[in-house]
């Protein structure tokens, strides 16, 4: 899908709802941007996702990063955390994969050295992650920009809820995920293979793509019952419950545990629902009361 998209030529807004409101701001990155202009956009944004392709010629590129990451500290702007993602990595063999990779980590942490930067606190926040459309790194990387951007309070109460439900249920795995975008917003502690997350993800974009066609029954508004299906392979069964119209819970069981205990399994994911859903709710809540109470009593008509 992205053989068609258009250079961005200009700051392009585009607003996206999922366990937290955002906005995403895409600046052209052939063109340099006024500082001025810079530190202002820097004041304004929590997370900055830097791509440098694989491909190009790195030393413009690293340079651009050097001068956003000096006017972030310029700027105080010590709420922001940056991602690296270097793209098209597809492009390379396997064997050259890691040292490309790790040689665009040590040009870049060379260049913050070189600016006398490496005391600014934002040099900590810096992540790195080598992407491709052509797999799910893409998705483990947008998965990782959005829950950092999640409160640590409230992650840690997502992470608690999901290992409870993974625990209950005897399952291999479970995520949390954004149903449109296949992003994840929560793992149960154990889940650090990426096979996993792969399988996981090439089943909700099947669902998604083919709920039209098939009527999987993939629902847009908020339902009484979670919507579920289960993809069935050799010993093990990928089950998928829709939370809301923005969430799901994708989890690997195995058949006998899937077989034995379904009826059990179906409960404790009910109670996990309507749990998670009581949660965000007090969540919305608490967000909206804190908005209001900046913005104050105001006669002209709110930003939204």
């Amino acid at each position: 899908d992205t053989f068609f998209v258009q250079t961005t030529q200009e700051l392009e807004k585009t607003r996206f709802n999922s366990i937290i409101p955002l906005e995403l701001w895409d600046l052209p990155g052939n063109e340099d941007v006024l500082d001025e202009d810079l530190q202002q956009y820097l004041q304004l944004v929590h997370a900055v996702v830097f791509v440098i392709d694989i491909n190009d010629h790195w030393f413009n590129p690293i340079a651009q990063f050097s001068d956003m990451l000096a006017a972030a500290t310029e700027a105080k702007a010590l709420h922001l955390v940056f991602h690296i993602f270097v793209h098209k990595m597809e492009t390379l063999a396997n064997e050259n994969k890691n040292a490309k990779f790790n040689d665009i980590q040590r040009r870049i942490n060379d260049e913050i050295d070189e600016q006398n930067l490496q005391s600014s606190p934002l040099v900590r926040s810096i992540a790195f992650h080598a992407t491709s459309i052509y797999d799910h790194s893409i998705y483990e990387a947008f998965s990782s920009v959005v829950t950092r951007l999640i409160p640590q309070e409230t992650l840690g109460q997502y992470e608690n809820l999901l290992n409870s439900v993974h625990l209950s249920c005897g399952s291999k795995y479970a995520f949390l995920f954004d149903l449109k975008a296949c992003l994840r917003l929560s793992a149960n502690q154990e889940t650090h293979e990426m096979p996993t997350f792969s399988l996981s993800v090439e089943y909700l974009k099947l669902l998604t793509s083919m709920s039209g066609a098939i009527g999987t029954g993939l629902r847009e508004g908020t339902t009484d019952d979670a919507y579920s299906c289960q993809l069935v392979l050799s010993e093990t069964i990928v089950a998928f419950w829709q939370i809301n119209k923005e969430l799901c819970l994708i989890m690997g069981l195995s058949s006998a545990n899937w077989r034995a205990q379904r009826a059990t399994i179906e409960y404790n994911v009910l109670m996990y629902r309507e749990t998670l859903l009581r949660v965000l709710e007090v969540i919305e809540k608490h967000r909206k009361s804190n908005a209001a109470a900046i913005k104050g009593p105001t006669t002209a008509r709110p930003v939204s």
